[in-house]
């Protein structure tokens, strides 16, 4: 982190009120973890749990709520702390890598395609015939994009991106390094003794202000379209099939995978390896833990699913603590099962 900031300057930022015992020209470097945060650092406090790692903390400033760290000496008092953190993230970041608007010497742009004025296109790039790059959008390098390929403005796509042909990206897309957009779908079907190729003529439609994480495909619709909703935050080495649609303000974490013509409703949120099966429907805020295998439709709105098969996932807790007190009960069965045998087996009753 190459910016220094001082406790005033922290504080109005994030909308803070320090402490009478902060010197507020005092500079701080950077922002760190609790354990990791020496002298000039600040760090933060999220919650009461945070309280007893705080008082060992070296960190020249705190960040809690009034509730957990009013009686610190070194504070500075937010109504939210996580909103405090993203504001600082954004003052200490390194902002270095934003390159110069033009074209590298070793990209290609074939002819008919379109470059924004504005726009960055970095080294060892291709953009295919009938492209359009959008005003500011940054290409940093290695990036492919295909034939008729639309990317709206302020998009930032990192090293080796493919986006194949006629896919069509929005304003405001983040998408990291080597992610893949428009690949065929997995479609075929056995005839004659063999897997006959489905193509997959359709595109991808991703709308504005999503973030795709590194390594995940999303792949072409067979007719039509996949999209993936606006807002709609994605996390690395995820799988989303053809024909899937994802609704607004949705997280998908790490390893998720969606099959085929899957629809996501509104601000679902999918946790770490879930699998969801192909042509299910899950209503607007379902919440999905991770590790989960999505079997049938959710068609309520707002539940909270969990499991192999998924299922509500109160039932799926009670189910786990019953299947856990089955040794016990085995005993139990054994020893009645001795008991009635030997009661059985007596002639004096």
């Amino acid at each position: 982190m190459s910016n220094s900031l001082t406790i005033q300057q922290i504080a109005s930022a994030i909308g803070g009120e320090p402490s009478s015992g902060l010197d507020p020209k005092r500079a701080i470097r950077n922002l760190a973890a609790l354990a990791a945060a020496d002298e000039h650092a600040i760090s933060w406090i999220d919650g009461p749990k945070w309280q007893s790692a705080a008082a060992t903390s070296k960190a020249a400033a705190l960040i809690p709520t009034a509730d957990v760290g009013g009686d610190l000496p070194n504070r500075i008092v937010v109504a939210d702390v996580q909103s405090a953190v993203a504001d600082l993230l954004d003052l200490f970041a390194d902002d270095t890598d934003q390159p110069e608007p033009g074209l590298h010497p070793s990209a290609v742009i074939e002819s008919g395609a379109e470059i924004a004025p504005s726009a960055h296109i970095g080294p060892h790039c291709l953009v295919r015939a009938g492209a359009r790059i959008g005003e500011r959008s940054i290409l940093v390098a290695s990036v492919s994009i295909g034939r008729n390929v639309i990317i709206g403005c302020d998009c930032h796509l990192r090293d080796h991106v493919v986006v194949h042909d006629r896919c069509i990206i929005g304003d405001r897309v983040a998408i990291h390094a080597t992610s893949v957009i428009g690949a065929d779908g997995f479609g075929y079907i056995f005839r004659n003794g063999q897997h006959r190729k489905l193509r997959h003529i359709g595109t991808v439609v991703i709308e504005d202000d999503v973030e795709i994480g590194a390594s995940t495909t999303i792949d072409r619709a067979k007719v039509g379209e996949t999209r993936i909703g606006r807002g709609t935050k994605i996390d690395n080495q995820v799988q989303v099939a053809h024909n899937v649609s994802i609704g607004p303000l949705s997280i998908l974490v790490g390893q998720v995978g969606l099959s085929g013509s899957v629809r996501l409703g509104a601000g679902c949120v999918l946790g770490g390896q879930v699998g969801v099966t192909d042509g299910l429907q899950l209503a607007d805020g379902t919440r999905v833990a991770a590790k989960s295998a999505v079997m049938t439709d959710c068609t309520e709105p707002n539940q909270t699913l969990m499991g192999i098969p998924a299922q509500d996932h109160m039932t799926h807790k009670r189910e786990l603590i019953r299947a856990r007190r089955l040794p016990q009960l085995n005993e139990r069965v054994v020893a009645l099962e001795k008991k009635v045998a030997s009661l059985e087996g007596a002639t004096d009753h």
